[in-house]
């Protein structure tokens, strides 16, 4: 499989488990062939990436093997930020969150709740691949 220039060894779900590695954890499954790693949600309001909690979100390492990190937000502006400060600090790939059903960022009409403005997407999407030269995916849920 291809993301971008990046090929993820053949991936396998015999057993059902799915990981999202992050941090040390994410260290560790490298360690045991892990070849992608992608970071938990990212807020793109740059209020909150001073935080400890965001700002070891955004540490990217190439020892970790590719690394993606998942930003969610609303503002076109907000999210092409967020993914040039993840690019400069080592992310290969952005993975943007249409998907996250939860009240506390849907109030905030990101994760899913962006799915209702189509004429929205459009405009975070073409923000944020003119923003960086990486690769991007879109995680989206449907019910």
């Amino acid at each position: 499989m291809y993301i971008g220039q990046y090929q993820k060894k053949t991936l396998s779900l015999q057993h059902q488990l799915r990981v999202s590695p992050i941090g040390l954890f994410g260290h560790c499954v490298t360690q045991w062939d892990a070849d992608m790693t992608v970071s938990e949600m990212l807020s793109s309001n740059p209020q909150v990436w001073k935080t400890d909690k965001s700002r070891l979100r955004m540490i990217h390492s190439d020892e970790l093997g590719i690394s993606a990190v998942q930003i969610a937000g609303s503002d076109p502006d907000e999210m092409a930020a967020a993914a040039r400060i993840n690019v400069a600090n080592g992310a290969q790939i952005i993975d943007i969150n249409m998907g996250w059903p939860a009240k506390k960022v849907n109030r905030k009409l990101a994760g899913s709740a962006l799915l209702r403005y189509p004429e929205l997407i459009k405009k975070i999407l073409l923000a944020v691949v003119n923003a960086v030269d990486v690769p991007f995916t879109l995680k989206v849920r449907t019910g």
